[in-house]
């Protein structure tokens, strides 16, 4: 029995939110549009920028090479990193800021690449210039106050450099089990039909 109008329109649909579920598990940060990272009692947007070593004379290629990044960093080399904190109250408490080189799969700090000491950003705006040597995971590290004792009062940010993007794969697994689930509910809709079909003869 061929489906209703209704039914097809009901499957598209389950189709396309399973699609916009996988991309937006796959790249968050890009799904988002934006780049906030918190703990219980902080809050702070973050964006990094690599400057290209030659500035492109075309629109298209300038417009790329002054992209913005979150946590996914394409390239080594220069970078700046820059945090807007959004609390006010921030802005009175001294804040150390550091980058550090992650060793394995623990998230265990092993090398510092750069480190500033405490001091209050009374405009509620960090910046930070960092070379990166090699690819890698590495890790911008936040304190608040004199003394940082709470897990809370350190905010990590997690980088990826020179890196691979893996969400390309990830997004074609999601696809693959979209397509399952759209096809399983064809399945469900006909044999539904069908049984309701029988039951009426």
């Amino acid at each position: 029995m061929p489906l209703s109008k209704t039914t097809k329109n009901l499957c598209w649909i389950v189709w396309w939110v399973c699609l916009l579920t996988a991309e937006v598990q796959a790249r968050p940060d890009q799904a988002r549009g934006d780049c906030l990272i918190s703990t219980d009692f902080y809050i702070v947007h973050f964006t990094a920028f690599q400057p290209p070593k030659k500035m492109p004379t075309d629109l298209r290629e300038r417009r790329q090479a002054l992209q913005r990044y979150c946590r996914e960093l394409p390239n080594t080399g220069t970078t700046f990193l820059g945090i807007d904190f959004i609390d006010r109250d921030v802005r009175h408490l001294p804040i150390a800021l550091k980058v550090v080189e992650e060793s394995g799969d623990t998230g265990d700090s092993e090398r510092v690449l750069k480190a500033l000491p405490a001091k209050r950003y009374p405009h509620g705006v960090a910046e930070m210039r960092v070379d990166f040597d090699r690819p890698g995971h590495y890790a911008l590290v936040v304190e608040f106050g004199d003394d940082p004792e709470l897990a809370d009062d350190r905010l990590r940010i997690p980088l990826t450099v020179g890196i691979e993007r893996w969400h390309v794969p990830w997004l074609a697994i999601a696809a693959a089990v979209s397509l399952g689930l759209f096809f399983s509910m064809i399945a469900f809709f006909v044999l539904h039909f069908r049984r309701g079909e029988t039951i009426t003869s």
